[in-house]
């Protein structure tokens, strides 16, 4: 194999990594060895290495100890459907429904306290930076696997003395049925998704092979125009896929 232009790994990493796409290597399966690659490319170790390196920061292929490289599922293993989410009004958290709803156990784990609201989120909840909010952390699993980060913020005076002032202590879970039990009715929400690379404790927390971009959510609930609870969403690009309905309203109607 002749080599111009690109440097060597590039190009055999190019190749390898189409032949994944191709499904020439599918998930699972095992990447040929450092000297057998060494062997079809005529290259040294040290570029082979380099073109692993390079697919495996693609998030392509993952690396066992011992054992060898391995192709990555590409193929999402949890969808969120946002008509799932809220086609009815939920009852109960809508994430653990619908992780239901896919015949998988669904778990999560959580901390909250009372904290002061910093600028950023001070204006996405229309109050006044340093007022008292209740901040939730959320990591939730799906069959014991972590799928989702979250941090939630609502105004403390909201919920202050209420039997849901704490989010999850409480016989009620779940942002729309926990406001609609103190008489506030969520009537929207918003989301705006970005993606970007995981930072270091995301990567930990969510067991983030490398390579893997996380997409970003943030979603605010709203009583007519008054947001009463924000969070940041993080979840791992390859367990996730974002799916939406969207209504289009009936023909005729303004």
């Amino acid at each position: 194999m002749a080599y111009q232009g690109k440097p060597a790994y590039q190009q055999i990493a190019d190749d390898i990594r189409q032949r994944i796409l191709d499904g020439h290597y599918q998930a699972g399966d095992q990447l040929p060895t450092e000297s057998d690659l060494m062997d079809e490319y005529g290259v040294s170790r040290i570029v082979v290495r380099n073109a692993v390196q390079a697919i495996e920061n693609e998030g392509l292929v993952t690396k066992q100890r011992g054992k060898g490289t391995f192709v990555r599922e590409q193929r999402p293993l949890q969808k969120r459907l946002s008509v799932d989410l809220y086609g009815k009004r939920p009852t109960s958290s809508p994430m653990k429904r619908a992780t239901e709803a896919e015949g998988r156990r669904s778990e999560w784990e959580w901390q909250t306290r009372r904290t002061t609201a910093t600028k950023a989120i001070a204006e996405r909840l229309a109050i006044q930076s340093g007022d008292e909010v209740v901040r939730t952390t959320y990591r939730f699993f799906a069959d014991d696997k972590p799928v989702m980060l979250s941090t939630s913020y609502e105004p403390d005076e909201l919920t202050a003395g209420t039997p849901v002032e704490q989010p999850e202590g409480g016989s009620v879970t779940g942002v729309v049925p926990r406001m609609d039990s103190i008489g506030q009715h969520i009537t929207h929400v918003t989301e705006d998704v970005n993606a970007r690379a995981p930072r270091p404790y995301e990567s930990e927390q969510l067991e983030i092979a490398p390579g893997v971009p996380v997409i970003t959510i943030i979603r605010t609930y709203y009583v007519d125009d008054r947001p009463v609870e924000t969070c940041d969403i993080v979840v791992a690009a390859d367990r996730y896929t974002l799916s939406y309905t969207i209504p289009i309203p009936p023909f005729g109607e303004a």
